[in-house]
């Protein structure tokens, strides 16, 4: 009689892709402090693994947050109505 194993996810390939500060702030074009402070004050979602006098160590954001924070920052043009 063979026991099959359980299924189990692989953290490596889950479907959701966490990345560090300055990988953030290559996709967002701003420097990691900007970064820091977009997770300071809220805007961005991220998780911390460990903890540092200055600087958070570990801080990792979810690409899907790094997704959402910029479809919420989409600004649309507004057209000047004709006098």
């Amino acid at each position: 009689m063979r026991h099959e194993t359980p299924a189990t996810v692989n953290v490596a390939t889950a479907p959701s892709e966490f990345l560090n500060a300055a990988e953030v702030a290559l996709r967002l074009r701003v420097s990691r402090s900007t970064v820091y402070n977009l997770i300071a004050s809220g805007r961005l979602a991220a998780h911390c693994n460990g903890g540092g006098k200055i600087r958070p160590r570990g801080l990792r954001v979810p690409a899907s947050a790094v997704a959402e924070y910029l479809s919420g920052s989409l600004v649309t043009p507004t057209t000047k109505a004709a006098a």
